[in-house]
């Protein structure tokens, strides 16, 4: 069993993700008071966010890096932003949210279409370091966010005068910055290989 934990952590993110989602736009429509629908978010993206780094951590480690794994992580972690990410735009609809998240989304398709390409010419795109750079920054833009929306739906500090806090508008900016530094890095890549 504990040489199955990176695919088990993998997994755990994957049936997490939606779950997310669906909390985020239950609370979006008032069906769960938010303060406790998007603490308890927080903590499961939390949660997911960490069992994608130990997953590839143990899997080296522990020599069990295997293919189903190559290809379940890239999927979970885009999955696990497409539902957070989709359902913090439903829970703040502000074009300052939206844009970078949906940038984001963009990245994470067009780098999956090169994926793609890259096996139906019979070699696989490894994840690169600025790769692993742009999910770290997403899973800290995206916890950010639903820190600060925790908080005030908490009464630990005040809603911002506008729909949209400074606090969570800046960092999905940067991650979404990142994330097509990280694109034009696989796009580079992909055009010397082929």
């Amino acid at each position: 069993m504990i040489q199955h934990l990176p695919n088990i952590l993998t997994v755990f993110r994957l049936l997490t993700a939606p779950v997310i989602g669906l909390l985020l736009v239950l609370t979006a429509t008032g069906m769960i008071e938010g303060k406790t629908g998007v603490p308890v978010v927080l903590a499961l993206f939390a949660m997911a966010c960490l069992s994608d780094v130990f997953d590839g951590v143990l899997a080296r480690r522990m020599g069990q890096e295997t293919v189903l794994g190559a290809v379940l992580d890239p999927v979970a972690d885009k999955l696990l932003m497409l539902f957070a990410g989709l359902g913090l735009a439903v829970l703040v609809p502000d074009l300052w949210i939206i844009i970078p998240i949906g940038l984001m989304l963009a990245r994470d398709l067009l780098v999956g279409g090169l994926r793609e390409a890259a096996l139906t010419q019979n070699w696989r795109l490894e994840v690169r370091g600025l790769g692993k750079f742009k999910t770290v920054s997403q899973c800290l833009a995206i916890a950010v966010a639903l820190a600060d929306i925790s908080f005030v739906a908490l009464g630990l500090r005040p809603a911002p005068t506008t729909l949209a806090s400074p606090l969570v508008v800046i960092p999905l900016w940067l991650a979404a910055v990142a994330s097509w530094f990280s694109a034009a890095d696989y796009i580079r890549f992909f055009i010397r290989k082929s």
